[in-house]
């Protein structure tokens, strides 16, 4: 029990780092589409991003596969603007099955690179996949308890009244600004 608090908390607190600021912007764009009657889809993508994350620290801890750090640095504001701009295209739409998983599909990439980029300081830590475990375990209900604050805000701005659709838009634009700095800083082919 003693080492499962430290990385359990570690999990639960890691998205309210500074340095994580895409993890907490892809998220936001992830939830903020749904409303709270939406809770399961949410609930749903939480676990999808908690497990993904698993799979990439696994791989990354059983040194079965590495992305430079420079790629990862890259990909995360990448498939974060990704999402932002999909989100802007489907803005007026309802729930669409393409956009829904497209929402899936980079969800999982962004948890595996996400995972891929901070596994091998978990795994090596005591030899077995435990902190792995305590981790995700934590991860899975930050990122839980994160959804549920953005499924609030949304909905409490749609019983203010504010058209979905501008909500999207503005949410969307607002990461996309977020994420650009972040973008040109990381290219990986930036001559320094």
């Amino acid at each position: 029990m003693d080492a499962f608090i430290p990385y359990f908390s570690d999990g639960a607190w890691f998205l309210l780092h500074q340095a994580h600021l895409t993890t907490l912007t892809l998220l936001t764009l992830l939830f903020f589409v749904y409303s709270l009657s939406d809770y399961r889809r949410a609930l749903m993508l939480s676990v999808v991003f908690a497990a993904a994350t698993l799979v990439g620290m696994t791989l990354s801890a059983c040194e079965l596969f590495h992305l430079r750090s420079a790629l990862t640095a890259f990909l995360l504001p990448f498939l974060a603007t990704l999402l932002a701009l999909f989100n802007i295209l489907g803005a007026g739409a309802k729930h669409s099955a393409i956009l829904e998983k497209t929402g899936y599909a980079i969800d999982i990439l962004f948890g595996i690179v996400l995972g891929l980029s901070m596994g091998s300081g978990y795994g090596q830590a005591d030899g077995t996949v435990f902190p792995l475990l305590c981790f995700t375990l934590g991860l899975a209900v930050g990122v839980i308890l994160a959804a549920l604050v953005v499924l609030c805000i949304s909905s409490l701005v749609a019983f203010f009244g504010v058209n979905r659709r501008d909500y999207i838009l503005v949410l969307s634009s607002i990461a996309i600004g977020l994420m650009i700095p972040l973008l040109i800083r990381t290219f990986p082919f930036t001559l320094r």
